[in-house]
């Protein structure tokens, strides 16, 4: 499968997002290999002209469409929120011909599930679309608002606004026929945003699906440009232990500096040695230190309890890493482990990363 395509989807109330999504598929399931020469100002031929105009008439349609979507809460943890919006997807889908499906995860992976529609044919090359159904807010967050020309709510862009991209691109293409005998899958997962500590589970039917798909596009929000690379992602995790102790001794000889200092220590110098990395990005997203710390990973939260006078003894933080390539992932790895096993006294730290490495 060749290198995933991004196409970016501002959070604008226009129909000019769907027609870029067009653009990419119909090149991809449409139009044949170009040989010889290509005219210096291409013009559109009369079929793309009827997809452009489908695409501009139902504008209204769109926005429509994306409002439902957005007033519907699906944050990751909402499980029955993200199912709602893979129901609201689920006619669209197959009114032009795709085959939909809910997939559902066993119950210890705790998250919805995932959408998936597939047009079968033999024509052309085999399409995976990528969408995510879920949203980095959680609770009833921000509902549909429209100003002008802009669209803003939870998920407008991120991405909900991606999802209707996609299932307009795909209705334009229908409404001239140029989908007959395509293969295409759409996959909108229910959990993009925290696959949980399970995540090998929980992303194996997209894995299935890419392997047997030639070409993958996401429609993730992006800078309003089309890209054919995205950074990677890793999660990470620090634990921290320090011999507990009375606060009044803290800078003195032979007295651990604690667990809440040693995590500060290493997060600082994370951001000291790799923010100047390019493409790199590294955030702690969650930290808790004190006397008696607790953590679920599955609904990322904890909580903690302490006194001013007591040395913490154990810290937890977690976040993400995100990369351009393989080597400078492994790279960022060793300069980490490196800050991490350069331990304040009385204290020792651990860090491991998504994939347990």
């Amino acid at each position: 499968m060749t290198p995933i395509f991004g196409y970016s989807v501002p959070g604008k109330a226009t129909a000019w997002p769907a027609l870029i999504g067009v653009a990419a598929l119909f090149q991809l399931v449409v139009i044949p290999p170009v040989t010889g020469q290509v005219a210096s100002e291409p013009r559109l031929s009369s079929v793309e002209q009827k997809i452009r105009d489908y695409v501009r008439a139902h504008e209204n349609d769109q926005i429509t469409l994306l409002e439902k979507a957005v007033n519907i809460n699906s944050g990751t943890l909402n499980l029955a929120g993200v199912r709602e919006v893979g129901r609201l997807f689920a006619p669209e889908f197959a009114s032009i011909g795709f085959d939909t499906t809910w997939i559902a995860l066993p119950d210890a992976v705790g998250r919805a599930g995932h959408f998936f529609a597939e047009h079968k044919g033999n024509r052309g090359k085999r399409v995976l679309l990528i969408g995510h159904l879920d949203t980095v807010f959680e609770g009833e967050g921000q509902k549909f608002v429209r100003l002008d020309t802009l669209a803003a709510g939870a998920g407008s862009s991120d991405m909900k606004g991606g999802d209707i991209v996609i299932l307009y691109a795909l209705k334009a293409l229908e409404s001239v026929g140029a989908l007959k005998g395509t293969r295409i899958v759409v996959a909108l997962t229910g959990d993009e945003e925290d696959a949980g500590p399970l995540h090998l589970v929980s992303r194996q039917p997209l894995v299935d699906a890419a392997k047997r798909s030639d070409v993958a596009l996401a429609f993730e929000e992006d800078a309003g440009k089309g890209t054919v690379a995205r950074r990677g992602f890793s999660g990470w995790q620090l634990t921290v232990t320090a011999r507990q102790a009375h606060s009044s001794g803290i800078f003195q000889p032979g007295t651990s500096m604690g667990a809440i200092y040693e995590a500060a220590r290493i997060l600082n110098t994370f951001r000291e040695r790799l923010s100047g990395e390019q493409y790199l990005s590294l955030n702690p997203a969650i930290i808790v230190g004190g006397t008696d710390v607790t953590y679920d990973s599955a609904k990322i939260s904890g909580t903690t309890a302490g006194k001013d006078n007591i040395i913490a003894p154990r810290a937890y933080a977690r976040g993400d890493l995100r990369f351009i390539s393989d080597d400078q992932l492994q790279k960022t790895r060793d300069t980490m482990r490196a800050i991490v096993a350069d331990h304040l006294p009385g204290t020792t730290a651990s860090i491991t990363f998504e994939d347990g490495n």
